[in-house]
């Protein structure tokens, strides 16, 4: 991923995981954000099925948060060349957590978030399963669903998975990358 030439750019402190931004874009005067768990902010890649409303409850407990935006990324029916019956999708361990930090840093800069959760799983994943979460909560709506979206572009292009289609007689084939993924992400500069 290119990094924007900018000053409002956050950097991430990896040893403390905090980010250095108010969430709106303006200069930090030295306060920073922590980007952890018990902050409301969460990356994570696993193999176990995700559990929507065990992920999304605890955010809705926070008195700031007047918004609660997700998307769920399914297996369908149908892939590029072929019916599907699954997905196997790797990753490059480290690499990819790395990236997805960055991209919940850049959101927390664009806008005033009280949580973010991006979960994507690995491994085989059966039809009609998720295969990721992103979780965005916010004081207001327009932040929330503005950084789902922005979320959700970034994955796309930037993250650091492979996803193989396996098809209904078992072949498969890996899936390329989408040019509207990456006209998508222009919008966001």
């Amino acid at each position: 991923m290119t990094e924007p030439n900018n000053s409002t750019t956050p950097v991430l402190d990896e040893s403390t995981q905090t980010v250095g931004a108010h969430g709106n874009g303006e200069a930090d005067q030295g306060a920073k954000r922590e980007l952890t768990i018990t902050a409301g902010f969460e990356v994570r890649v696993q193999r176990r099925p995700i559990e929507i409303e065990s992920e999304v409850a605890p955010l809705m407990r926070n008195p700031n948060v007047g918004a609660v935006v997700n998307i769920l990324g399914i297996v369908r029916h149908f892939g590029d060349e072929d019916e599907v019956s699954a997905l196997e999708v790797e990753h490059y361990p480290g690499m990819t957590e790395q990236e997805l930090w960055s991209i919940v840093a850049e959101a927390i800069a664009r806008w005033d978030l009280e949580a973010v959760k991006i979960i994507h799983r690995i491994g085989r994943i059966a039809l009609g399963n998720a295969v990721v979460l992103v979780v965005v909560a916010a004081e207001h709506r327009a932040a929330a669903f503005t950084a789902c979206e922005f979320l959700m572009d970034f994955l796309k292009c930037h993250a650091p998975f492979w996803k193989k289609e396996i098809g209904r007689y078992g072949v498969s084939r890996w899936v390329d990358a989408k040019a509207r993924d990456e006209r998508e992400m222009q919008r966001w500069g």
